[in-house]
């Protein structure tokens, strides 16, 4: 049996069901969005609560990092350039937000409500649109950020997770007795979804985990990344998918959907 036909005419199949709405009304759902790469190329996976997978998208030459959910949309840095973007959750396009050649990469992003903070060398902020506002002196590599409880959290090179007081920018002032530890040594990227807080391990040529834990590092729950190796995750709203469970993933997979 030619395997490859019949795969075709599925993914054929799906699409003409799709079209007399065959497959179901489009329902918006929560999604978990992942960053990993491996050498140069970068991916981004849509995955359900369950870890199914959705999509995936790849980028070729980036080093796609940290994510932060802004003003309800996915935004994502780039290690390769000192960029980040807001990515289409539907489709992977990435729209350009910051772009700022003074600098040469970023690794981690957060958003207050009103500035978008990215660190190398310094604590840099920005506006909404990626517009340089300031910066500040800043000690440590973030490996992930974000922003809540009205504080902003780095995810540091020394597996912490360190608490800042940024209310008297320039000025930003550590709260030592609100540190904690990730769930493993390995986290890497930091976003927070309104209750939990959710990171990535990133570990060489193994699959790891992606946690959803609390405000002392507990774990809520975790689960297996689908490639690596892991940089960051985020819980994400409004993924419009009008097939069941993982079928585009599925199908993508096997080289059906391009």
């Amino acid at each position: 049996m030619n395997f490859r036909i019949v795969y075709c005419k599925l993914f054929l199949f799906l699409q003409f069901a799709l079209l007399l709405g065959i497959a179901g009304p489009s329902t918006a759902e929560d999604v978990i969005v992942y960053t990993c790469y491996q050498n140069f190329d970068s991916r981004i996976y849509i995955m359900g609560m369950d870890g199914s997978v959705y999509d995936w998208y790849q980028y070729d030459w980036y080093r796609l990092c940290d994510l932060e959910i802004v003003d309800g949309n996915v935004h994502v840095v780039d290690a390769f350039a000192p960029r980040s973007y807001q990515l289409d959750i539907q489709t992977g396009e990435l729209d350009l937000i910051i772009d700022d050649w003074s600098l040469y990469y970023f690794y981690d992003i957060a958003f207050d409500g009103d500035y978008l903070y990215v660190t190398e060398w310094d604590m840099n902020r920005y506006l909404p649109d990626g517009t340089g506002d300031s910066s500040t002196g800043f000690n440590y590599d973030a490996l992930g950020s974000t922003y809540f409880d009205d504080r902003l959290w780095t995810l540091n090179e020394d597996s912490l997770i360190r608490s800042w007081d940024i209310s008297l920018w320039p000025s930003i002032v550590e709260d030592t007795l609100l540190n904690f530890n990730p769930p493993s040594a390995s986290c890497r990227g930091l976003s927070y979804d309104g209750e939990y807080l959710w990171s990535a391990e990133s570990l060489e040529s193994q699959l790891g985990y992606i946690y959803c834990f609390d405000l002392n590092g507990t774990v809520i729950c975790h689960i297996s990344e689908p490639a690596y190796r892991g940089w960051a995750a985020c819980k994400a709203s409004g993924y419009q998918s009008a097939l069941e469970s993982s079928t585009w993933g599925a199908l993508k997979s096997l080289g059906q959907i391009l």
